[in-house]
């Protein structure tokens, strides 16, 4: 059992309470090659015990159930997807254990309610983004900020139907880890580097981080 009896009751009580709409977790795992996809897998199962009613899991291999992956743009396992009565381009990459379980719960609890937990101002300039953007959060399972930024990536990409937000576990995934040149975390990465900052930022900064993306990538498409 991974999730302890004091546990699974602390998740009963955030759950009854917290808990609006359902939640469907896909999880896309594989047993050969990945090591930390079985335990993920179970990890969600008893997560999913706590509130049946609520969260329902459906696992998928990238391998055997390709046409999913594709839809969903599955490169890597383990990929959680977070969704709600729409994909909201929501993705863990790797096991949420150690302090990442938080991201899990409350990406989880924010898909629920259907709505972003952010400022109104945030919210209106979110929705003026109009091209598809990728926010990609890099997190270790120790990190005690990194919960924080994947929390708010999360919250901007239910905000808008153009934002992805894509939490990677950077131990299990090195590659892209040095690629993009991660030293401390987060890390948080869009567009494949256009715009790239380190630490768990407040709502504001972070936008403005994003805004700076977005209007760089209008003026490279010659929009501005």
């Amino acid at each position: 059992m991974l999730l302890n009896l004091e546990v699974r009751s602390q998740l009963r009580d955030i759950f009854s309470k917290e808990l609006v709409n359902p939640v469907s977790l896909r999880l896309f795992s594989q047993a050969i090659g990945c090591e930390s996809c079985q335990i993920t897998e179970e990890l969600l199962k008893e997560l999913v015990e706590v509130e049946p009613e609520k969260i329902k899991l459906e696992i998928y291999s990238p391998l055997v159930d390709r046409d999913i992956s594709n839809v969903y743009q599955v490169e890597r396992v383990p990929t959680i997807v977070i969704e709600g009565d729409k994909d909201y381009g929501i993705r863990y990459i790797g096991l949420p254990a150690g302090l990442e379980f938080t991201t899990l719960v409350q990406g989880i609890v924010q898909v629920s309610k259907r709505e972003p937990r952010l400022s109104e101002k945030t919210i209106e300039i979110l929705k003026t983004i109009d091209q598809p953007m990728e926010i990609m959060v890099f997190v270790t399972t120790s990190c005690g900020y990194c919960p924080s930024a994947a929390i708010t990536a999360m919250n901007f990409a239910l905000a808008s139907d153009y934002i992805r937000a894509l939490i990677v576990d950077a131990s299990e995934n090195m590659d892209l880890a040095e690629r993009f040149q991660v030293v401390g975390v987060p890390k948080i990465v869009i567009n494949k580097g256009l715009v790239e900052f380190v630490g768990a930022q407040p709502e504001n900064n972070f936008l403005g981080y994003v805004i700076s993306a977005y209007e760089k990538m209008r003026r490279e498409n010659g929009q501005a």
